[in-house]
């Protein structure tokens, strides 16, 4: 089996998915959005079984970048339309995915969602959720931009401030607002990317890889999850 994970900045890798598509015995290939002149791979959708876009600071209802996002945009479109494929997307990536769908993305009325949070799972029966036992997670957040509820989808985690942090279409599209693939040496790197982060949180802490190591125990259940679900 084959993966194909497209990251939109260098430092906004899969963290924690890497290990569990590794568990799963995937093959990974990257793909760099960000570099320029570098395009996808032709027929990509037939290629690989899974497609993981990551996050980044572009947005896909900015005007300026519709011809960047057009073969990202089409790649989920046609896996979505394949049996058996399936994409997931983080942040910028379920943004994609939602606008494949239908959804409208915009800037968020509530502002920027930085740092960690609790967000509450909306339906604790569903497959993903199968092996946590807890009603709310421990999330990560860095955006500003939100969409609609694509139709045909189901909410499956909510925040405070935003309420479509995942999503699922199915069991072939799983959209994720908020990070929870991030390692502590991820978190390191990002607080000195995003200049938000510090702004908003604080200097990184101990207070932080603690709040980081809670959340990874059931990020990688839930990643673990959805990566062994069969798409049709």
């Amino acid at each position: 089996m084959r993966s194909l994970i497209i990251r939109f900045m260098d430092c906004e890798g899969p963290g924690i998915i890497e290990d569990s598509l590794r568990r799963a015995n995937y093959k990974i290939t990257y793909h760099d959005a960000y570099k320029k002149g570098l395009q996808l791979v032709p027929e990509s959708q037939q290629i690989f079984d899974i497609i993981i876009l990551m996050g980044g600071t572009k947005s896909v209802y900015d005007p300026k970048d519709q011809v960047f996002f057009k073969p990202y945009l089409n790649l989920v479109e046609n896996s979505l339309a394949m049996p058996g494929k399936k994409v997931i997307g983080v942040c910028l990536g379920s943004q994609i995915l939602a606008k494949v769908l239908g959804a409208n993305v915009e800037k968020g009325q509530h502002g920027l969602e930085v740092g960690f949070s609790k967000v509450s799972i909306i339906n604790s029966a569903h497959s993903v959720f199968q092996g946590i036992t807890t009603s709310h997670l421990t999330a990560f957040h860095l955006h500003g931009d939100t969409f609609n509820l694509p139709q045909d989808t189901e909410r499956l985690i909510a925040s405070e401030k935003y309420e479509n942090q995942m999503f699922t279409y199915g069991n072939k599209g799983y959209g994720i607002q908020c990070h929870f693939e991030v390692t502590y040496p991820m978190l390191e790197v990002w607080w000195n990317v995003h200049k938000e982060i510090p702004k908003t949180v604080g200097a990184i802490s101990n207070e932080i890889k603690i709040k980081q190591q809670e959340m990874e125990a059931n990020a990688r259940i839930l990643f673990d999850n959805i990566i062994a679900s069969k798409a049709n």
